[in-house]
């Protein structure tokens, strides 16, 4: 006896297999996405106040590198490649977040 369902056909088993990385891909954007999204908050709001000014930019940084980071990732589990013009969305709480910090 098997964990899996029985599919009657090929067809099933890739419509099977697309709804699973879907689900993980959304999953797992959302959560690096929420990560990302926070780092880019906090820079804004609280850390230009009561951190130094490099420390500010670090974090900044890092708030791209986890966006690029987790769009890659998106890319790779949905069989494309990890350079892919797709992954500049990874970009775009580091884009807001610089926006409010040096204007």
């Amino acid at each position: 006896m098997a964990d899996e369902a029985p599919t009657s056909s090929e067809t099933e088993r890739r419509s099977l297999d697309l709804v699973q990385r879907m689900v993980v891909s959304f999953l797992l954007g959302g959560v690096i996405a929420m990560v990302a999204s926070v780092l880019a908050l906090f820079v804004v709001t609280r850390a230009q106040y009561e951190l130094p000014y490099d420390s500010v930019i670090g974090l900044w940084i890092m708030c791209g590198v986890i966006g690029v980071v987790g769009a890659a990732t998106v890319l790779i589990l949905n069989r494309r490649r990890p350079y892919h013009p797709l992954v500049i969305l990874g970009l775009a709480p580091m884009a807001v977040a610089g926006y409010w910090l040096f204007s």
